[in-house]
């Protein structure tokens, strides 16, 4: 079973986002001297802060449950005809896993697979939170732009991952968004795509509570010091109560709870608008 194990970030302010991460989120710095990074649960860490002017993502980490699994994928990859790369001695221990190969998505993005993700050496712990649903469903879900919506969504299932359902939207006059939803686990969806405005390939990532009560305190919090963000709403497809922050790179972060989960008797849907109400943005 794939989960989204980590995502690499190109940050022009480290330092803002780092204490955006801890302040606002309630993540933890991570024990690392070469590489800021960010945790999240139990596990060594599940963000990295790389100095760069995008303001954008880096990589991506998918975490498989064995070597068998990572065999597999080789396989499939090759059958496709789409050419992979294993990660070196040095890439494996950068990111602290044990084995791994990276490719690109059809639009250019790193996209990593590994196994045997180290974990961290004290458990986590958040002052602000009582912590963050993970496990095997991943560190949560990305919003990614793609140029071509079809050509995404065949990548990504050649990859491992299943389409959930689909939005059809209106985002402004006379422009309708039509977005995909894919999962790798029982989580509604580790990965959406769609064609979005912008220059950016990260549209926002999705991090989820185990309580509401921490979803309702983070948006007084994140008032509070500061941060821009949208109300609080809740989406059609996977139920996510949730609100939006502004992070200091200009991507956003999803602060949600409640998400839907994926069943074995699961049905592809579509839906007509991206929130059953709220998440009205801020001005």
């Amino acid at each position: 079973m794939q989960q989204l194990a980590y995502c690499g970030l190109g940050v022009s302010d480290v330092e803002a986002w780092t204490r955006f991460g801890i302040e606002a989120l309630g993540l933890g710095l991570a024990d690392d001297p070469h590489i800021r990074r960010l945790r999240m649960d139990d596990l060594s860490w599940r963000f990295a802060l790389h100095e760069a002017a995008d303001d954008d993502i880096l990589y991506a980490g998918f975490e498989l449950g064995c070597a068998a699994e990572l065999s597999t994928l080789r396989n499939r990859l090759e059958a496709a005809g789409l050419a992979w790369t294993a990660m070196t001695e040095a890439e494996c221990r950068d990111r602290q896993v044990g084995e791994g190969l990276w490719l690109r998505d059809p639009d250019g993005l790193r996209l990593e697979f590994v196994r045997d993700h180290a974990l961290a050496s004290t458990p986590f712990a958040s002052s602000l939170t009582e912590g963050f649903l993970t496990g095997p469903e991943g560190l949560g879900h990305m919003v990614l732009s793609v140029s071509d919506l079809e050509r995404g969504t065949a990548f990504y299932e050649t990859l491992g991952l299943a389409v959930s359902d689909y939005i059809t939207a209106p985002v402004g006059p006379g422009l309708m968004l039509r977005i995909a939803f894919l999962h790798c686990n029982e989580r509604h969806h580790s990965v959406a795509i769609a064609p979005l405005p912008g220059a950016k390939r990260l549209n926002h990532i999705m991090i989820e509570l185990r309580e509401v009560d921490d979803v309702l305190r983070g948006y007084q919090r994140c008032a509070d010091l500061g941060y821009r963000s949208g109300r609080i709403g809740r989406h059609p497809n996977d139920l996510m109560l949730s609100f939006y922050i502004t992070t200091p790179a200009g991507f956003d972060v999803e602060y949600g709870w409640g998400g839907r989960q994926v069943g074995a008797n699961w049905a592809i849907a579509e839906y007509d608008r991206i929130s059953l109400w709220g998440h009205e943005r801020a001005e």
